[in-house]
């Protein structure tokens, strides 16, 4: 499966000769129009190329080349008259590409164009969107009328630490746990996160616990068929969102790969959202000891209070 990046520069690529394509086909059909047209257009491609000679000529070619150049603005201009006598502007044959500034190249002086960050923006979206309800999860409209007393209090604390937390997102970010009660906004934080993160042009990965591990384990036993390695890219990405850590079937290759996932991207020193339904107790009792000092020992814990949001709304 290709990249983002990768699916990128086959869109920009695909819009260049598309770009190219057109320019070729008005081209004919005009000349089809008007012979004098063609006639113009041989005669500016004969002469660049004569002008290509002169320069492989030497410094005695200075006078001729001058003259190429004359009678080159001459011929286009010309052809801007022909142009215009069908109705048409000066740039009608020009190759319009859809990114002017890189013409549809994805680089511009050696750096990545804006139009190819934004499709690996788009693509990245869509993944995110593919898995999760992304688009209604933002901070915007994360609502703090349903909790209550302390819970509401300590529910803006974490609100505005999340906030805080993906405005100021980089590779060396920490690492979060969310635990806490179901239905209490972990998963509608941790999505309004993957938002702002995705829109700054980071590789973000999210995905459910049980859908995740047996992703990894069917890979792991040679059932998964693709080019791509779903535990490279988990441990390689610039942000991991685990959610509902503790729904899947937990076994000796669900627990080993959990620390693998955790102690390795901690050693990289990439950030990892996960969030649970479990209790800060109950992490200890269903994961090993390491897991468990991983997580309390090198995650910021943020416990979510509050009574059950899907309840209170219906």
């Amino acid at each position: 499966m290709p990249t983002n990046l990768e699916r990128a520069k086959l869109v920009i690529d695909s819009r260049r000769e598309n770009a190219e394509l057109s320019a070729e086909k008005r081209r004919l059909e005009l000349e089809t129009v008007s012979p004098e047209l063609k006639e113009i257009n041989q005669k500016i491609s004969r002469a660049g190329l004569d002008a290509l000679k002169a320069i492989g000529a030497g410094a005695d070619s200075a006078n001729l080349i001058q003259n190429l150049a004359k009678q080159n603005l001459a011929l286009q201009a010309k052809r801007t008259e022909i142009l215009a006598s069908l109705g048409l502007p000066a740039d009608a044959l020009d190759v319009h590409y859809t990114c002017p500034i890189c013409e549809d190249m994805g680089v511009k002086d050696g750096y990545y164009c804006e139009c190819l960050k934004a499709l690996v923006k788009q693509f990245q979206f869509e993944n995110l969107c593919s898995c999760a309800p992304a688009k209604g999860s933002t901070f915007a409209n994360f609502s703090l009328d349903y909790y209550k007393g302390e819970a509401r209090e300590r529910m803006e604390q974490i609100y505005n630490y999340c906030k805080s937390w993906a405005a100021d997102f980089d590779r060396n970010s920490n690492s979060i746990l969310m635990y806490g009660q179901t239905g209490l906004g972990k998963t509608h934080l941790s999505l309004a996160i993957a938002n702002e993160v995705v829109a700054k042009g980071y590789n973000v990965i999210y995905a459910s616990s049980g859908n995740l591990f047996n992703k990894l384990e069917k890979e792991s036993f040679g059932r998964l068929k693709t080019d791509e390695s779903p535990e490279e890219a988990v441990l390689t990405c610039d942000l991991l969102i685990l959610d509902d850590l503790g729904s899947e079937f937990t076994k000796p290759y669900v627990v080993a790969e959990l620390y693998n996932i955790i102690n390795s991207r901690l050693l990289s020193g990439l950030p990892t959202i996960i969030s649970t339904n479990l209790l800060y107790d109950e992490i200890g009792d269903k994961y090993n000891p390491r897991v468990y000092s991983r997580l309390i020992g090198d995650y910021q814990m943020l416990e979510f209070l509050g009574s059950d949001i899907r309840q209170l709304k219906s």
